[in-house]
């Protein structure tokens, strides 16, 4: 199976950033441990919108490697919840168009 991407976007509530991205280091430890990696972070601070791509190389993709993630110890000890800071989530998976 070809590197699979995903594009993950956030909307962080508001007030509560700078809690958001402490743990937020405790994700991107915990995705890698996982076999993630991460591409890149953006963020548009006005709009509260947070960014990222991660990609994989795992046999079962994205889907694969996220199983993995969310049964690891890493994960499971994400405290407080990541999910508790974010009022949208969308997430998109992505595989690169080659020659470009």
């Amino acid at each position: 199976m070809p590197t699979e991407f995903q594009l993950r976007e956030y909307v962080v509530e508001d007030g509560k950033w700078d809690e958001f991205i402490e743990v937020f280091g405790k994700v991107v430890e915990a995705r890698t441990a996982a076999g993630f990696e991460v591409v890149g972070v953006w963020t548009v601070p006005e709009e509260r919108r947070f960014v990222w791509i991660v990609s994989t190389d795992d046999p079962g993709g994205i889907e694969g490697a996220s199983l993995v993630y969310y049964d690891s110890p890493e994960r499971k000890a994400l405290s407080p919840e990541p999910a508790s800071f974010l009022t949208e989530v969308s997430t998109t998976t992505m595989t690169a168009l080659p020659g470009f």
